[in-house]
């Protein structure tokens, strides 16, 4: 508790191949930058991802953004889903930005759900989605 305040930033600018983040559930540890501009960014390829902004006293909103060369989501991409003991746990608002200088791409059995609250923002000279978006869950 207390650590949706905090913000979490990975620069490697510099890096260069393929890195994978997979199993990343109910992140809501706060805002959290990754910077990646040469290397492609495999998200969910085992497990999914899900990234959410808990309500505590005050509304919060959490921001999630990736920046890299090319982003493949492979899995589940979850935004805003209720975590910890479920129904009766409060989301605030959560915004994902995937920002790539190539491509952003899906698979055909990807899902990327929007929960309420939630914000996708996809900035890319090219965006292939090719599994399913849900909205408004």
């Amino acid at each position: 508790k207390g650590g949706q305040w905090n913000k979490l930033e990975v620069d490697m600018k510099d890096a260069v191949g393929t890195y994978k983040l997979s199993g990343l559930r109910n992140y809501a540890g706060g805002d959290l930058d990754v910077n990646m501009q040469k290397a492609t960014l495999r998200l969910g390829q085992f497990k999914g991802n899900s990234f959410t902004s808990c309500k505590e006293s005050a509304d919060r909103t959490t921001r999630v953004d990736f920046n890299a060369k090319n982003i493949l989501i492979d899995n589940f991409l979850d935004i805003n889903n209720r975590v910890r003991s479920g129904a009766g746990r409060k989301t605030s608002s959560t915004v994902l930005t995937l920002q790539a200088s190539e491509r952003i791409t899906s698979g055909k059995n990807a899902e990327i759900s929007l929960y309420d609250g939630a914000t996708l923002n996809l900035a890319s000279n090219s965006v292939k989605l090719m599994g399913n978006v849900w909205m408004g869950r």
